[in-house]
């Protein structure tokens, strides 16, 4: 009798695992994990802190995005066109319940971040920068203020 209640006990559990994966995926993870190994992307997971180490002294507003984040990943094609258009508009659709923060065209790119508030803050993001020839698309997690919202742009042109 014990033995049964310990398999149903097992079934139970792994139909819960199942059900949190299936419920807390994102279509935005689900769409990097498809395309990280497409021929042409780089795809990378960096240390927020580690990242911003990299940038110069000068770009202090970089700087602190990158240390509020707790978590950092990017694709960055660089290519044609259409390639581009298509990444960039694939990945718009894969953003989920994500809100739309900022949008920023200075006639040779485009910069779109959209993310999830929580208490105020902006604890997911994604950035979505677009060129003729580059698509660069960041995920991050952490807790940014409004004010550090604006400063994305600014980030993506140092990844």
């Amino acid at each position: 009798m014990n033995r049964g209640k310990n398999k149903l006990g097992l079934v139970l559990g792994l139909i819960g695992i199942v059900f949190s994966v299936v419920v807390f995926a994102t279509p935005i993870n689900d769409y990097y994990k498809a395309h990280k190994n497409d021929i042409g992307m780089e795809a990378r997971a960096i240390p927020p802190k580690m990242a911003s180490l990299m940038l110069d002294d000068d770009e202090e507003e970089a700087i602190d995005v990158l240390q509020s984040l707790t978590a950092l990943k990017y694709l960055n094609y660089n290519g044609d066109q259409k390639r581009v258009k298509k990444y960039a508009k694939q990945a718009i659709s894969a953003k989920g319940n994500y809100s739309k923060l900022l949008v920023e065209e200075d006639g040779s790119r485009k910069v779109s971040v959209y993310g999830v508030e929580k208490r105020g803050t902006v604890r997911k993001i994604i950035g979505i920068v677009e060129t003729k020839s580059q698509f660069i698309l960041i995920l991050g997690k952490g807790k940014l203020s409004e004010k550090q919202i604006q400063y994305l742009p600014m980030l993506a042109k140092e990844l």
